[in-house]
């Protein structure tokens, strides 16, 4: 995602299926001009969003073909994603519930640090 004169609008968007394969990885032209590029954690640089194909009633098409209502989806705060996709979709596992944060809410663990508490993996470094 990508911070716009029009609030926060998505920019990139990656699907894996349960096999770990990537379904749909696009850039996407966000509807309003883009102020920061949220590098620090999207990785997204403004030359490869300026050669995105997609606008995002593109996107949402292409999710509505390849999803349905029994479709559960996966992914962490996940509210966020669909929010900037101007979808609802009712069965989600959203690992910023399933693993909250110490505090309790509005506070959420970053995602980063889930992944590297439980698959002891890195991510998210360097902007990658």
């Amino acid at each position: 995602m990508v911070y716009t004169t029009g609030g926060c609008e998505l920019a990139r968007i990656t699907i894996i299926n349960p096999k770990l394969q990537v379904i749909l990885d696009e850039f996407v032209c966000p509807d309003n001009p883009i102020i920061d590029c949220n590098s620090r954690f999207s990785g997204l640089k403004l030359e490869d969003i300026e050669q995105a194909k997609y606008h995002i009633t593109d996107i949402q098409a292409k999710l509505l073909h390849l999803f349905d209502s029994d479709t559960i989806l996966i992914g962490h705060s996940l509210e966020s994603d669909l929010t900037a996709l101007k979808l609802i979709h009712k069965k989600i596992v959203d690992t910023s519930i399933v693993f909250p944060h110490r505090l309790g809410l509005p506070k959420k663990r970053a995602l980063r640090n889930l992944v590297s508490e439980i698959l002891q993996q890195i991510i998210q470094q360097d902007g990658k």
